[in-house]
């Protein structure tokens, strides 16, 4: 049976990144379309490229 945290979490916002930021190192690299790499899935694709028009990450942003 699930327990209050469980019942009052909702889940992950829409605006939250594939990847959380905390997750680099040294910090995520930032993509030109405005967000940083952990917005981009394993693709390059940006989660919300309806709404910056990212064309891809490119290979210098992203951390192997």
């Amino acid at each position: 049976m699930p327990g209050p945290v469980s019942d009052s979490y909702q889940g992950p916002s829409e605006d939250e990144p594939y990847v959380p930021s905390w997750c680099y190192g040294g910090g995520p690299k930032m993509c030109p379309c405005g967000h940083h790499e952990g917005y981009h899935n394993d693709a390059g694709q940006c989660l919300h490229v309806s709404r910056c028009g990212c064309t891809g990450l490119p290979a210098d942003c992203f951390t192997p």
